[in-house]
């Protein structure tokens, strides 16, 4: 089950109650829409210094949250008039060993990366590189 942008909303406001009565339901007349919470004003930072974590009160309230995890094959660039041809059964072929690492990509970043494997009739990535805390962090839109 994933949460709602209500839920989203409470957990970045601060608001521990969110979710909780989440089956409860109001009038709509009776519903006043929370004020958008002000963002803090970010920190100077200098040029070549990395950024701070969030306080780690701050990485516990978005824990629970989701986010898309892609694994990365390769990439090229086609002409579009290559992609209109490909039709069942041709073969796109990529400049990348078949044996050489996946990256493993949270929102736009590279946090880490592996080898592909098959658990059962599914597939999935060995870990063989993975960024650090601040990285891991920073993909997912940290500041």
């Amino acid at each position: 089950m994933g949460l709602s942008q209500a839920d989203i909303d409470a957990l970045l406001s601060g608001d521990d109650a969110a979710g909780e009565s989440s089956t409860a339901v109001e009038a709509p007349e009776k519903r006043t829409p929370a004020p958008a919470p002000s963002p803090a004003p970010a920190a100077p930072v200098e040029p070549g210094r990395p950024r701070a974590l969030p306080p780690q009160s701050e990485i516990e309230r978005i824990k629970k949250l989701s986010v898309p995890v892609v694994v990365k094959l390769a990439e090229r660039e086609m002409t579009i008039s290559s992609i209109l041809v490909i039709t069942v059964g041709s073969i796109v072929e990529f400049e990348v060993p078949a044996d050489s690492d996946l990256d493993l990509i949270v929102g736009t970043e590279s946090i880490g990366a592996g080898q592909a494997v098959k658990v059962g009739e599914n597939f999935g990535l060995r870990i063989t590189r993975m960024g650090s805390l601040r990285e891991r962090v920073e993909a997912m839109g940290g500041q």
